[in-house]
């Protein structure tokens, strides 16, 4: 007899444990398949490009199916996206503080990114396309970056770099220091 109920219950954990792998496999698949989707799409991105967009399609599709599903690395840890912090939109912020050097445009053109838009990680041209959008010119972005790097202590730290050459893309990030630097001057 006890025999017979340890078949029993082999057959029904194993039924059970099917169900779930099974369950697990589809998933899998789903999972994989959103993933060429994505692969597909951005093939022929610009390097840094095709890297955000990665992180913004992966963002999307698996925060977008309500499931547990995540990606590490991806999305806006402690940014406060969408939230307004001191400032406002780029305008006010504007409003509020016009800097005088190339170096000070570049950093407030970073904290809109970082503290109003959400960003983690910021590129030279994202922050100078920023600036020109709302009619801020900033002559030579490289040098207004590196300003930021050497300063003491630093307003900005570099990342990552793709490519090996001085030209390579570059990505940012601020530091405690820079945005503190920049609410200092909002503040005044």
């Amino acid at each position: 007899m006890l025999g017979v109920v340890a078949v029993m219950f082999a057959q029904t954990m194993d039924s059970s444990l099917g169900a779930v792998h099974e369950e697990r496999m589809q998933e899998f698949e789903e999972t994989k398949a959103l993933l060429d989707q994505i692969n597909d799409a951005i093939e022929s991105y610009d390097p840094v490009l095709k890297e955000k967009a990665r992180d913004i399609l992966i963002q999307t599709m698996f925060n977008g199916r309500g499931g547990s599903h995540g990606h590490p690395g991806v999305g806006i840890a402690g940014t406060g996206a969408g939230a307004a912090p001191p400032g406002g939109g780029f305008g006010t912020l504007l409003r509020r503080w016009t800097p005088r050097r190339a170096s000070e445009r570049a950093l407030l053109g970073a904290y809109f990114l970082t503290r109003v838009q959400g960003e983690t990680m910021l590129t030279s041209q994202a922050i100078n396309g920023e600036l020109k959008a709302h009619g801020v010119s900033v002559s030579n972005i490289t040098r207004a970056m590196d300003s930021n790097l050497r300063a003491k202590p630093p307003l900005m730290v570099q990342v990552k770099k793709m490519g090996k050459t001085r030209q390579a893309r570059k990505q940012y990030q601020m530091t405690p220091a820079g945005i503190e630097s920049v609410e200092r001057q909002l503040e005044a």
